[in-house]
């Protein structure tokens, strides 16, 4: 039954009665409505409204993709009403991909899309907060954006939208940058936009919380069927490059640009051979005594021949003339579009072909056809060709190695004048390196020039037996060496060994009981796998033994890998050497030498699983390699002093110039 009190009541509240004002208001609201809503894509707003300020570009000014046209397609993925979910881009250097892309992308979300919440992941957190601080904030800064970031705390009107952790703007959308060590952070929050920055120098796990890529991915579940994904990086090594295989999974897409004289569409290759004419297409120059022409770079086409400059890259890279995007493969998920680009695409007035064939020329030698300096090699590999490098695995031949036996000097001499030639000055200090064995010590004493340019100065076998503190022919003598041994060298200055390592993996209570006989000066160490990311323990780090003696733990793969590129290199006997040289003396046996090339780097493969978990270096069983192992250990005592040395002078990390200028001006470690 229906009472007739509330129907009156609300009959009152039906036929409520609005001014004119207010009908008015109530029209024009109504008038203002519509169906439309307004889209534009990323490089539209890019065009429109980002300014690139001199501190961030050579290129200062509006942004035009004009400069680097194939930026588009890749940013416009991003976009809101495009159906691409995840994007990959395995590059090269100096191709505008963090500004025309990661940046741009940003601006378009705090601008337009305004209610996306934005992961941006980088190798570690340090990295992430100096990208928001030195690209970030000036792009919002100079692109008008500044107004739109404020705060979503309402109790505190006065706290403004950027704090170290976080960027927030009007519409409810915010940024958060992390690094891929924080693997906890990467758990916390849900994500739309997730941007992940060079994620080849990701760790493949964190600890126990796991695979960072795998991490950072889940956070968008919950935006899955609007999700966008971002993976940006130089590849490193192949095998193990991160985003070789996200490009792989995607549909493989190359730039090509057409010949500016048949047309004929091509990606932009170092070089090509016809299989049957035997004809090189590709980057050409020509030489004079050794040195680049530069005027002689060209680019051939690989269908008629056609010289190209590197002026005409304006040109080439052109829609206007036929530039394009094509897929060269079928996507695990047609949502995923992977790219690949090369540094031969740099925009003019940025990388230029002739300086992409000088990085070739100073890592490989055209007249032996081999690398001069693997280091290098992989740099042209990885910033160059956009490439992972393939690891060298092959053994050091010992021909290779004799190389580098001088006839200046013998064991047990310092040949200063001769490294005054070649060295660039004489040796500045002595170290040596202990490695311990069940019937004898293995000590090698080297001096230390500018650049790291080693002289084997000693090499020594103590017998006797090792576990026994007190025998006479192993740590005794090696408390004559260490304490007692002056080496004076042929230009009258005298050294002793300045610091001495001794390898704590085996005997290791001897070796800590022997090196506590001595205040300073004499360290156990042992070799640790490279975990860390600070840029100052990259080579090593320090620990406190059980007995409180202070130690060293070596990473030893980076000095392995640092000397099996030394080793590599060549020398003509002429000019100065190179950095990082070894080199040995003329009475050096054939055995101690061999003992230089019997490691080689091989892959490991996770039995269980069979996924590659990175490289090791392998020693077959039975073969000698005291020398390797204590030329390693030799380099770090040398690494540990220059960092102790530039701690003093006030420096964060260790300068090698002031290092070196500090030794011959202050005389530490010799007397003349």
């Amino acid at each position: 039954m229906i009472h007739r009190e509330h129907v009156a009541e609300d009959d009152r509240c039906s036929a409520v009665e609005f001014t004119s004002e207010q009908r008015e208001w109530l029209a024009q609201q109504f008038e203002a409505m519509t169906t439309e809503v307004e889209i534009i894509r990323p490089s539209d707003w890019a065009e429109k409204y980002r300014y690139l300020p001199p501190s961030v570009t050579a290129m200062p000014g509006p942004y035009r993709f004009s400069v680097a046209p194939y930026l588009r397609e890749i940013v416009d993925c991003l976009s809101v009403d495009s159906p691409v979910r995840e994007v990959t881009w395995m590059k090269g250097a100096q191709i505008c991909a963090t500004v025309g892309v990661l940046e741009n992308a940003i601006g378009y979300l705090v601008q337009h899309v305004k209610n996306a919440p934005v992961m941006m992941v980088t190798a570690d957190a340090e990295l992430a907060t100096a990208r928001v601080e030195s690209n970030i904030i000036p792009m919002i800064n100079y692109s008008g954006l500044s107004a739109l970031i404020v705060s979503s705390d309402e109790n505190n009107p006065r706290k403004t939208g950027k704090t170290d952790r976080k960027i927030e703007w009007e519409g409810g959308g915010y940024l958060v940058p992390f690094g891929a060590q924080n693997a906890n952070k990467l758990r916390s929050v849900s994500i739309q936009f997730l941007l992940r920055d060079e994620i080849d120098g990701w760790p493949d796990v964190v600890g126990k919380d796991g695979d960072p890529m795998r991490l950072s991915k889940d956070r968008t579940n919950a935006y899955e069927a609007t999700r966008k994904i971002l993976d940006l990086s130089t590849p490193l090594v192949k095998g193990q490059s991160k985003i070789e295989e996200r490009f792989l999974s995607g549909d493989q897409r190359r730039y090509f640009v057409c010949c500016l004289s048949c047309g004929f569409p091509q990606e932009l290759r170092w070089n090509r051979v016809n299989a049957e004419t035997g004809e090189v297409t590709g980057i050409v120059w020509e030489t004079s005594d050794g040195n680049l022409i530069e005027d002689s770079v060209r680019y051939l086409c690989c269908n008629c021949g056609h010289p190209h400059t590197n002026d005409d890259k304006t040109r080439l890279l052109s829609p206007d003339y036929g530039a394009e995007w094509r897929p060269t493969a079928t996507a695990r998920d047609p949502n995923h579009r992977s790219y690949h680009l090369s540094a031969l695409y740099s925009p003019p007035g940025m990388q230029t072909w002739a300086a992409c064939v000088r990085s070739w020329l100073d890592a490989w030698d055209p007249e032996t056809n081999s690398p001069r300096d693997v280091g290098k090699l992989q740099v042209f590999y990885n910033n160059v060709l956009g490439e992972p490098f393939k690891v060298f695995g092959e053994k050091l031949r010992f021909e290779v190695v004799s190389k580098h036996r001088r006839h200046a000097y013998t064991y047990g001499t310092v040949p200063n004048k001769w490294a005054a030639s070649y060295c660039d000055g004489p040796v500045a200090l002595l170290t040596c390196s202990v490695d311990v064995h069940k019937t004898n010590l293995k000590a090698a004493v080297f001096g230390w020039c500018r650049d790291r340019r080693a002289i084997l100065v000693d090499y020594h076998t103590f017998e006797g037996d090792p576990s026994q503190l007190d025998d006479p022919g192993t740590w005794g003598e090696l408390r004559r060496l260490i304490e007692d041994r002056e080496y004076r060298a042929d230009d009258g200055k005298q050294y002793h060994i300045e610091i001495t390592l001794i390898d704590s993996g085996y005997l290791t209570d001897q070796v800590y009981r022997f090196c506590g006989e001595y205040e300073s000066g004499c360290f156990p160490s042992k070799g640790r796998d490279p975990q860390s990311t600070n840029i100052r323990d990259k080579e090593f780090t320090e620990f406190t033994t059980p007995n409180g003696l202070r130690a060293f733990a070596i990473t030893v793969n980076f000095y392995k890998d640092r000397w099996s590129a030394a080793l590599r290199k060549e020398w003509d006997g002429q000019g100065l050497q190179p950095i990082n040289y070894f080199n040995a003396p003329l009475d050096v046996t054939d055995d101690q030498l061999r003992e230089l090339t019997v490691e080689t780097k091989r892959e490991i493969i996770d039995k269980s699983s069979g996924k590659r978990r990175g490289f090791e270096w392998h020693r077959p069983s039975g073969a000698k390699n005291e020398l390797w192992d204590l030329l390693v250990y030799n380099n770090a005592a040398v690494d540990l002093i220059a960092w102790s040395v530039c701690k003093e002078l006030g420096l964060e990390f260790t300068n090698w110039a002031a290092f070196w200028d500090h030794c011959f001006s202050v005389k530490p470690y010799f007397a003349d």
